[in-house]
């Protein structure tokens, strides 16, 4: 049986740095898979809704689910790097539930069913005050932002997927822990 990549999703609330290491994840030659939600915001900021999620939550987490999917099955059909045997997510399926979660908005669980799709490992960054900003596609408080991080951090964890919390540290050293607890993983 041929070897899987292990599928690695970074996650954590709004503003606290996971695009910023998937970017340094990429450029150390690790597989990575971007972020897609921004663009569906930006599309829909292009035809005159400014809070999509906010207006329409539902249609908005379906077409982010869609993609996601489609990001987690392309993953699947990926050959296995032996020496970089990952692929790292900026978010995962499971944020999609999380952030409805948090918002007690109603959905259907079957169409939003996780028990589909696991990560090998959820890595996830806790809000961090001193980095975070808001802009045009983030406009959460940092409050809203803490409160989503529970509910992702709760998603994970009720799926059984393993947890590491990265703590605040520079770019780097994020990247340090991730790959030396990565590597003790494969060593144990």
């Amino acid at each position: 049986m041929p070897l899987k990549n292990k599928k690695i999703v970074i996650s954590g609330g709004p503003g606290s740095g996971k695009t910023t290491l998937i970017d340094l994840l990429n450029k150390n030659g690790f597989d990575c898979i971007e972020e897609l939600s921004r663009g569906i915001i930006q599309n829909a900021r292009e035809e005159g809704e400014d809070n999509f999620f906010t207006s329409q939550p539902i249609i908005f987490s379906e077409q982010v689910w869609q993609g996601r999917r489609r990001q987690y099955e392309t993953a699947n059909s990926k050959s296995c790097n032996h020496q970089k045997p990952y692929v790292f997510f900026d978010r995962g399926l499971h944020d999609v539930v999380a952030y409805l979660e948090c918002l007690a908005i109603s959905y259907d669980p079957n169409r939003f069913d996780l028990t589909k799709y696991n990560y090998d490992l959820a890595l996830l960054l806790p809000p961090w005050k001193a980095i975070y900003t808001t802009d045009n596609e983030r406009k959460e408080s940092f409050e809203e932002a803490e409160k989503l991080y529970f509910y992702i951090k709760k998603t994970y964890q009720n799926q059984r997927i393993p947890i590491i919390e990265i703590p605040f540290q520079s770019p780097e050293a994020r990247i340090s822990t991730l790959l030396q607890y990565l590597d003790h993983g494969k060593n144990a």
